[in-house]
C-alpha cells in the first residue's frame, strides 16, 4: 500500500473521530444546559466547555492522525510545543473572556425583616442573568387627543409592572424613531419592545411587537384588544415575559400584582402619572400610593423642603400595603431619608442592592453617601462595576459622569470609541473629558459637530461656546479653580452645595445627589453638564471690596434658561444655624448678628435677626392670634395654624411650592427658610379683606421686589 493512500485513510480516520467527537461534545453541552437550568447554575459553563471543545480540536487533531506513535510517548519538538501552547493560549483565552464572569448559581438568597419584625428569606435571580428589556414608546395611529399621553404612557406603565419580576431588567426609554431605538438597543440587548396603540369606541387597542435589536424586524407581535386599559397591560406584560425567554420554576417564583392594585382606578390619574405629574395624580385619586412614592423622591433628590417630604411619605407609608415588595421596601428607604434616620436608611439600602444592584433609586442614594463623604475613588469602582454586570444607557451615563469626577478622561474617551462604532450619536460624551484633559482643538471640533447633529440643543451648547472660546486663550490652574471652592446655600429651595478640589479638578456635591465636576469658563465661571441633558454655569458675586458673596447658577435646558443665586455660607452662619437648630435663639441671635456683620450682603441673615427680635417681643398668645387672623385660602395659596406653628402651601395649576413653615417678622411679614429669597406679606384689600403678596429678592438691585401680578396677588376667601 503507497505511502499517499496510508495518509488518506489516517485522515479520513482522524476526520470521522473528529466528527463523532463534535457530535459527542454537542450532546454533552446540550445535558449540561438541562442541567445548569434545573439547578440555576450559570449558563456560562455551557460557553466555557464550548471554548474548551473547540480549543483542544488542533491538539486533538494531531494527536488522532499520529496517535500510534504518541500512544508509544514518541512526540516530535512541533508537537512538545503546540500542546503545551495550545492548552496556555486556551487558558489565556477563558480567562479574558469569563474572568469577571459569575459561574456560580444564577440565584441567590435575600434575608429581610417583614412588616412584623419577622425574618424571611426570598430567592432571587442575580442582576447579571436578568434578561434586559428596553421598552420604548409606542405609537398612536389614531387623532384621539384624550389618549395621547399613552405614547410614553404605555411603556412607563409596562416598566413598573415586569418591575416585580426579578428575572427581568426591564429599562423604559424615550425613544421615538425606529433609527434611534435600533441604536440604542443594539448596544446592550438581543431585542427590544414597542407597538402601536389607538381606541375604537370603548375599547382600547394595542399592537404590541417584540423587535430585533440590530435591525428592528420583528421577531413576535400581537394585538391586545378591551376596554379595561390596565389589564390589557398586565396581559402585555405576561406576553412580553414568555417572548423573553422566562421560564417560571419552583426556586423561582415572584408575585405579580395586576397594575390596577397597586396603580390607581382613575384614568385621569394614571394619566397624570404618565405624565410625570405625581402631585396632580394623588390630587385626583388620593389612594395612590405610588404617586405619593415618586413625588417624595422627587422632593428628596431636589431638596424641595423637609416638611413637604414627610407629609408626602407619611402618605405613601400609610398606603403601602398596596404596594409591590420592592416598591414597599422603597417607602421604608424614603421615609427614613426624610426624617434623617441615616443609619437605619443606609442599611436597607444595602439590602436592597443585594436584590437590585443596578436599581437607579438605591444607587442614588448610595452615590449621595459617597458624595457626603467624597469618597471619588468608590463612586467611580461602584459605577464602573454596575456598567460591566450590566452594561445599558443609564449605567453607561452614570459612569461617563463618575470618570469625569474621577478625572479618568482617557478610560471615558476610549470606552465611548468603542461604542461609536455601533452608536455614533454618544460621541457628544467625550466633549467634557477632551476639555478636561486640554485638547482644546478636538473639543472645538467635536462642538462644532454636535451643534450640527443637535441644532435643537443651542440653548444647552451655548455654555461650552463659552468654554471653548475661554480655554483656547487661557489655561487656568488649579490657583485659578480655588476662589470657586465652598459651601453655597440657594436661595429658592433648601439645596446645599459644596464645591472642592479633588486631584485636577473642580467637584460640585449638592446634597442628595450625585457628585459632578466643573470646567473653568471664564475669570468668574464654571461650566457643567451633558448638552443632550442639561447644562450649566456658575458665575462668581462679588461685593464692591471684590469678596465673593454668592453665587448666581443657570440651568441651561432645550428651550428655557433657569437662574437662581446660592449664598456663600461660612463659618460663621454655620454656627447660627447651628445654634438656632438646637433651639437656643438667644445664642442665635448673637451668632446671627456676628454672621450678618462678616456677610452684610446676605439679605436674608437680616430677616432671621428680624424674626428674633420681632418673637421676643410678643407672647405665643399674641403669635397665635396674629397668625389665626392671616390663616385661610388665598387662592392657589393655603396658610394654616397646625401645633402651634404657622403654614404655608401654594397649589395651582402650573405651581405647586413645597409645604413651608413661615416666621414672622413683623405684625404683617414673614420669612420661610426653605425660600430665602421671598417674603410673604398680608396687607388690607377691598377695606374689608386681606391680601397676600409675596415680595422677591432681587440680585441686581440687592432689593426686594414686590410681586403683585395677577398670579401673585391674591385675596382671601
Amino acid at each position: 500500500m503507497s505511502t499517499e493512500t496510508k495518509k488518506q485513510k489516517k485522515w479520513v480516520k482522524t476526520l470521522k473521530i473528529l466528527a463523532a467527537y463534535l457530535v459527542a461534545a454537542w450532546t454533552f453541552l446540550q445535558f449540561v444546559d438541562w442541567i445548569l437550568n434545573r439547578y440555576n447554575i450559570s449558563p456560562y459553563w455551557v460557553d466555557v466547555l464550548l471554548w474548551v471543545f473547540i480549543g483542544i480540536i488542533p491538539s486533538l487533531a494531531i494527536y488522532l492522525y499520529h496517535q500510534d506513535r504518541i500512544n508509544k510517548r514518541i512526540l516530535k519538538l512541533r508537537e512538545k510545543i503546540i500542546f503545551p501552547l495550545n492548552i496556555v493560549l486556551l487558558i489565556i483565552t477563558l480567562y479574558f473572556g469569563f474572568g469577571n464572569s459569575d459561574l456560580g448559581a444564577t440565584t441567590k438568597n435575600i434575608t429581610y425583616e417583614n412588616d412584623l419584625g419577622e425574618v424571611e428569606t426570598k430567592t432571587i435571580t442575580k442582576e447579571e442573568f436578568r434578561i434586559g428589556i428596553p421598552i420604548y414608546t409606542f405609537e398612536q395611529i389614531d387623532n384621539d387627543s384624550t389618549i395621547s399621553w399613552m405614547h410614553y404612557g404605555i411603556g412607563k406603565l409596562l416598566h413598573e409592572d415586569l418591575l416585580q419580576n426579578k428575572s427581568l431588567s426591564p429599562d423604559f426609554l424615550y425613544v421615538t424613531t425606529t433609527t434611534s431605538k435600533i441604536r440604542e438597543a443594539s448596544l446592550f440587548y438581543d431585542f427590544y419592545v414597542d407597538g402601536t396603540f389607538k381606541k375604537n369606541g370603548d375599547d382600547f387597542e394595542i399592537t404590541t411587537s417584540i423587535r430585533k435589536s440590530s435591525n428592528g424586524k420583528t421577531l413576535k407581535e400581537q394585538t391586545f384588544k378591551g376596554p379595561n386599559f390596565l389589564e390589557l397591560l398586565d396581559d402585555i406584560s405576561v406576553f412580553i415575559t414568555a417572548q423573553a425567554g422566562f421560564v417560571e420554576r419552583n426556586s423561582i417564583r415572584y408575585i405579580d400584582l395586576p397594575l390596577n392594585e397597586f396603580m390607581s382606578s382613575s384614568m385621569p390619574a394614571i394619566e397624570a402619572f404618565a405624565n410625570d405629574d405625581y402631585s396632580k395624580a394623588y390630587s385626583i385619586d388620593n389612594t395612590f400610593a405610588l404617586a405619593y412614592l415618586e413625588n417624595a423622591k422627587r422632593s428628596t433628590l431636589y431638596n424641595r423642603g423637609k416638611l413637604e417630604t414627610q407629609d408626602i411619605i407619611d402618605k405613601a407609608y400609610a398606603l403601602r400595603n398596596k404596594l409591590p415588595l420592592q416598591k414597599q421596601l422603597e417607602v421604608y428607604i424614603q421615609r427614613n431619608l426624610a426624617y434623617e434616620n441615616y443609619d437605619e436608611a443606609e442599611k436597607l439600602v444595602k439590602l436592597q442592592l443585594e436584590v437590585d444592584p443596578n436599581n437607579y433609586f438605591y444607587n442614588q442614594i448610595l452615590f449621595s453617601i459617597y458624595g457626603e463623604t467624597r469618597q471619588v475613588d468608590a463612586y467611580f469602582k461602584k459605577s464602573e462595576q454596575l456598567f460591566d454586570k450590566d452594561p445599558g444607557p443609564e449605567e453607561g451615563m452614570n459612569l461617563a459622569g463618575a470618570a469625569l469626577v474621577s478625572g479618568e478622561d482617557e478610560l471615558l474617551i476610549d470606552a465611548i470609541e468603542t461604542y461609536e462604532v455601533i452608536n455614533p450619536n454618544l460621541s457628544y460624551v467625550k466633549l467634557q473629558p477632551l476639555l478636561l484633559k486640554g485638547d482644546i482643538k478636538a473639543a472645538e471640533t467635536l462642538l462644532e459637530d454636535i451643534k450640527l447633529q443637535y441644532p435643537g440643543n443651542s440653548n444647552r451648547s451655548q455654555v461650552y461656546d463659552t468654554v471653548v472660546n475661554y480655554l483656547k486663550n487661557n489655561s487656568p490652574t488649579i490657583k485659578d479653580l480655588q476662589k470657586f471652592v465652598g459651601t453655597y446655600r440657594s436661595g429658592s429651595n433648601e439645596q446645599i452645595m459644596e464645591l472642592w478640589i479633588e486631584g485636577d479638578r473642580l467637584i460640585q456635591y449638592i446634597k442628595n445627589q450625585r457628585m459632578t465636576t466643573f470646567i473653568p469658563a471664564g475669570p468668574k465661571s464654571i461650566a457643567s453638564g451633558f448638552i443632550r441633558n442639561q447644562t450649566y454655569k456658575c458665575d462668581l458675586v462679588k461685593n464692591s471690596a471684590g469678596k465673593t458673596y454668592a453665587l448666581s447658577v443657570s440651568q441651561f435646558n432645550r428651550l428655557n434658561t433657569y437662574t437662581t443665586l446660592y449664598w456663600k455660607m461660612d463659618s460663621s452662619i454655620e454656627l447660627a444655624n447651628q445654634a438656632y437648630e438646637k433651639g437656643n435663639m438667644v445664642e442665635a441671635e448673637q451668632l446671627y448678628s456676628v454672621a450678618f456683620k462678616n456677610n452684610p450682603e446676605h439679605s436674608y441673615l437680616a430677616n432671621i435677626l428680624k424674626h428674633l427680635n420681632y418673637i421676643k417681643t410678643k407672647s405665643t398668645d399674641s403669635l397665635n392670634a396674629q397668625n389665626k387672623a392671616y390663616s385661610g385660602n388665598y387662592g392657589p395659596r393655603k396658610f394654616w395654624l397646625e401645633d402651634g406653628k404657622f403654614y404655608y402651601k401654594r397649589k395651582g395649576d402650573n405651581v405647586d411650592l413645597p409645604k413651608a413653615e413661615l416666621l414672622p417678622i413683623s405684625e404683617k411679614s414673614y420669612m420661610y427658610l426653605n425660600r430665602l429669597g421671598t417674603i410673604m406679606t398680608f396687607e388690607s384689600a377691598n377695606k374689608t379683606k386681606i391680601a397676600s403678596v409675596p415680595y422677591s429678592y432681587d440680585i441686581n438691585t440687592k432689593d426686594w421686589k414686590r410681586l403683585d401680578d395677577d398670579t401673585n396677588y391674591f385675596i382671601k376667601e
